[in-house]
């Protein structure tokens, strides 16, 4: 880790104001339902205040809106730049969601900058791995891992953390992304598996990534065949089609071969994951995308794991169809070469950690197609020949 360094720093701070206004023949109990979820905005790190006034008086003359809150917070060099517009369009989500009508809400902004200089040391949390312009301090990966934390809570996205910290490490990111797993944990969380991701020219394509990543199965992701998914609890959700593995016994890298995966599992079934990004517009690399847990958000599997000793993943055929229109089609051997080496991978990369694939576990091999968005109303099957077929219902 670097030693302190001292330097005089001007900065140009911008302070937004987003004020928030219903119309007073709203319903009240859904109105306050939509400013708890404003509320909760004062938990991101760049807020600096929330407050509400419901039922404010206005002159008879005046539009009939009521005055309902207020939200303040300040951009230093361009950090936040995406903040206010995410806020604005989370909140007009959730009052669509809960009022049904985007007519009960409007929305006004403002803003003023300021220049400040300030002399003080400064000490990079990141160590030597990362170049940092010696004007700007760059974020702890604690401060990057509640920014993220913050985003799925509230259901807003931040900034790439790629750009807020340019020569972001691999290494790095998977600390992020271990430092929000630990956090879930003593809430309840349970790790039911692991996800391979990026396993797929077309997705590594799509992502502009040119390697596979993980990230980690909470029980609360799981959902049941053909149930309904709120798009609502979304923040900009892709679909994806994958074969999945149970785990039989424990996998442990370095050096697991094909023939030792295929031992270690009970068989393979179909899922279809729910992505969904944190970072604004998806505008990811390879160390966003693995310290957002691989861009992790649902998973929709059935109950029903078919053994594989006589199947040839590689030539397993997949059809997505969206609304009953086919709109991919792809054979396992889009997944690396066959999905068993996305389990493969996957082994010898945890082992780095010193982590192991256990009874049980849930795994996911990755994609074998690029992602397709989702909107509310959406009903997405995936059939695969051999393993079966799943349906994934999104709803409002």
């Amino acid at each position: 880790m670097s030693g302190p360094i001292n330097l005089y720093k001007e900065y140009v701070v911008i302070h937004h104001l987003l004020f928030f206004w219903f119309r007073k023949d709203s319903p009240q109990a859904e109105v306050k339902e939509v400013l708890e979820g404003i509320r909760s905005f004062a938990t991101i790190p760049a807020v600096k205040n929330v407050s509400i006034s419901e039922n404010r008086d206005f002159p008879e003359s005046s539009d009939p809106f009521t005055h309902a809150a207020v939200l303040t917070f300040d951009d230093l060099e361009g950090r936040n730049e995406y903040l206010a517009d995410d806020l604005h369009q989370s909140v007009r989500r959730k009052a669509m969601s809960v009022l049904g009508e985007l007519k009960t809400i409007s929305v006004d902004t403002g803003q003023a900058s300021e220049s400040a200089t300030q002399e003080e040391p400064i000490e990079s949390p990141l160590g030597a791995s990362v170049q940092r312009d010696l004007g700007r301090e760059a974020p702890s990966l604690e401060y990057l891992a509640a920014q993220l934390h913050n985003a799925e809570l509230t259901r807003c996205t931040i900034p790439p953390l790629s750009e807020q910290v340019p020569g972001l490490s691999v290494a790095d990111s998977y600390r992020i992304q271990q430092l929000n797993v630990s956090r879930r944990l003593p809430d309840g969380g349970v790790i039911v598996g692991q996800k391979v991701g990026l396993t797929s020219v077309a997705m590594q394509e799509q992502l502009g990534v040119d390697e596979p990543d993980y990230g980690v199965l909470f029980a609360d992701m799981l959902v049941g065949d053909g149930q309904p998914i709120p798009v609502s609890d979304l923040i900009q959700p892709r679909v994806e089609a994958e074969v999945a593995f149970i785990m039989k016994r424990e996998l442990r890298g370095p050096g697991v071969t094909e023939a030792d995966a295929l031992e270690a599992i009970v068989g393979a079934l179909p899922v279809i994951e729910v992505i969904d990004s944190r970072i604004s517009a998806w505008k990811i690399g390879l160390t966003d995308t693995i310290a957002d847990n691989a861009s992790c958000a649902k998973v929709v599997r059935g109950e029903v794991v078919t053994p594989i000793a006589e199947i040839d993943l590689r030539t397993i055929g997949m059809i997505l169809t969206v609304n009953g229109e086919v709109v991919s089609t792809a054979a396992g051997a889009a997944v690396l070469g066959n999905p068993i080496r996305g389990l493969v991978w996957l082994a010898n990369k945890l082992a780095e950690f010193g982590v192991s694939l256990q009874p049980g576990d849930l795994v996911l091999a990755g994609a074998l197609h690029a992602a397709i968005s989702v909107t509310e109303g959406m009903s997405v099957h995936a059939e695969f020949a051999n393993i079966g077929g799943i349906t994934a219902e999104f709803t409002s």
